[in-house]
């Protein structure tokens, strides 16, 4: 692994190699600096609903010493909350992420877990109080660029460029046919890690079926992840250009 220039590379289920380079401090830190400033507009959100029930400061003062607690535990709690939900539901990507071009992922390059990414996320209780002094450190000194949550919970952060997810991107034939109703914004959200591992392994191994068991488990697979993402069922024709469409949006293709 070269210093300037730190990847993490693994062999796919495709049995190919997978390279995805290392995201540095200065993408991290902006991506973070986006989502703590997105989650602040969230919070001045509630706060402003809030105070058209009165004066917000009076209410506040009015409630008792452990109500404050609470109230101030769930500020905390969202704050927490908003990498693990984004990153367990967005396949590995925060909007800040999304945006600086970063995704979090395991050592294999599959996208984190619920218990991956709480445990990622755990480390901010360290980390927060000494103003991520702890993360930078880690981020700048060692190899694979960790901070303490990534060592705990066996997770990296890499560039999410075009190309770079070779595991989640292996060449598909060209769709047959016109086309079909693209859930394109949306394969993040309906499918789970464990989900597009296996979606990806029909696309790779279709080839190999019997021809009544392939149409018939793409039809099936189509349907149910249409019927997720809120779309009618793609026409029977069409199902396999349907799955390939939603393996592309899920790995990070278009949208």
């Amino acid at each position: 692994m070269a210093t300037g220039d730190p990847k993490l590379t693994f062999e796919t289920s495709a049995r190919s190699i997978a390279s995805l380079r290392l995201a540095g401090l200065g993408g991290r830190a902006l991506a973070w600096l986006v989502d703590s400033l997105l989650l602040l507009l969230a919070w001045a959100t509630l706060l402003v609903v809030w105070s058209f029930g009165g004066d917000l400061l009076h209410r506040f003062q009015a409630l008792s010493g452990v109500a404050r607690a609470g109230a101030g535990l769930l500020v905390l709690a969202s704050g927490w909350l908003w990498d693990v939900v984004w990153e367990t539901q967005w396949l590995g990507r925060t909007p800040g992420k999304r945006l600086l071009g970063l995704r979090v992922v395991r050592r294999d390059g599959t996208p984190p877990g619920l218990v991956d990414s709480l445990l990622r996320n755990a480390a901010r209780a360290i980390e927060v109080p000494l103003l991520y002094a702890p993360g930078v450190l880690c981020i700048a000194l060692t190899p694979r660029r960790e901070r303490l949550g990534d060592m705990l919970a066996g997770t990296l952060v890499v560039e999410d460029r075009a190309g770079d997810l070779s595991r989640y991107a292996a060449p598909l034939p060209p769709a047959a046919g016109g086309g079909s109703p693209l859930p394109f914004g949306r394969a993040a959200r309906i499918l789970s890690h464990q989900d597009l591992e296996n979606l990806l392994d029909f696309l790779r191994r279709r080839r190999g079926l019997e021809p009544a068991a392939r149409r018939r488990i793409a039809e099936r697979a189509a349907a149910g992840l249409a019927a997720r993402a809120g779309l009618p069922a793609p026409d029977p024709s069409e199902s396999e250009a349907f799955l390939e469409a939603v393996a592309g949006e899920a790995a990070g293709g278009p949208g």
